[in-house]
């Protein structure tokens, strides 16, 4: 009798049980020091902005875990094993970083500007004084981009293309960060009034970050498939056609989401630009699940 394939899973399942709390301590102890966690969570007045938080936090750490346990097979399991917790753990110090950092950005990008109920933008002022639910759904967003570049990276030099690598995963973070621009020019309008960071931070509107969510979770999962199809020693930057594709991709999208512009527009007398900016939940959620499937479909073609 072969036990070998329990014994890998126990392992693997115990590793990436480790891996999720140790993102839990370092969110309460470095990402929101001096905060409640707990009682956010499990508190009387359970707090639903901080619950997708951390519900970000973990589908990344999902993602991280299973790029990272899905690599090739080194020589021997117990290599295999030590490689994975390095790496898990090299990765998890680095989100956690990024996402200081990104906390750092915002706290500059705002300044001494206040949100609606006249507080200083903070990240977790939003989350967990103003329960604010498009912040939340914004950073599970955001933990998408990061992890995305992250599972492109080769911290351990295992299969030897650490530098090609590197520059996949900052060309997935710059993806990301277009991905935002553009969704706020697009979607929202051009201008400092409704971008993207006004509505998820100081006007609590959920329907913007839903619909950016499904663009980020999509165009992503797009981007990898292309990356799968590179040699060894090729990355993003070397690779016009891949950008190219990706922003073909887009028009697509855009062009039959302004078909759907239209036809709400002719029959239902809807603007869905403005169903966004009034902070219409229900449209932004069937927004965001509209653009990953169209970008889902361009995925799957590729196979």
């Amino acid at each position: 009798m072969n036990w070998m394939p329990l014994v890998t899973f126990g392992a693997y399942a115990g590793l990436s049980l480790l891996s999720l709390l140790l993102w839990w301590v370092i969110y309460d102890l470095v990402l929101t020091p001096g905060i409640p966690v707990r009682e956010a969570i499990f508190g009387r007045q359970p707090n639903p902005a901080v619950a997708l938080d951390v519900f970000g936090g973990f589908l990344a750490l999902g993602l991280l875990n299973a790029s990272v346990i899905g690599a090739p097979p080194l020589q021997t399991f117990a290599l295999d094993l030590e490689a994975t917790a390095l790496t898990l753990g090299g990765s998890i110090a680095l989100l956690a970083l990024l996402r200081l950092a990104t906390g750092g950005f915002l706290r500059l990008w705002f300044g001494q500007r206040r949100d609606a109920h006249g507080q200083l933008v903070t990240f977790n002022n939003e989350l967990f004084r103003q329960r604010n639910l498009a912040t939340g759904l914004f950073s599970t967003a955001l933990y998408l981009i990061l992890v995305a570049g992250l599972v492109e990276e080769d911290l351990l030099n295992i299969d030897g293309y650490r530098v090609a690598a590197t520059f996949n995963m900052l060309g997935v973070w710059l993806l990301g960060a277009a991905l935002v621009v553009l969704h706020s020019w697009l979607f929202l309008g051009i201008g400092t009034r409704h971008h993207i960071l006004h509505e998820s931070f100081h006007q609590n509107h959920p329907a913007a970050p839903t619909s950016l969510l499904g663009l980020v979770a999509g165009t992503l999962l797009l981007n990898h498939a292309l990356l799968a199809e590179l040699a060894w020693d090729q990355h993003m930057f070397t690779q016009p056609w891949l950008w190219a594709f990706l922003l073909l991709a887009l028009v697509f999208v855009v062009v039959v989401r302004g078909v759907l512009y239209v036809a709400f527009r002719l029959t239902l007398g809807v603007d869905i630009r403005a169903e966004l900016v009034r902070a219409n939940a229900a449209w932004g959620i069937i927004d965001g699940g509209l653009i990953f499937t169209l970008l889902l479909i361009q995925t799957a073609l590729l196979g």
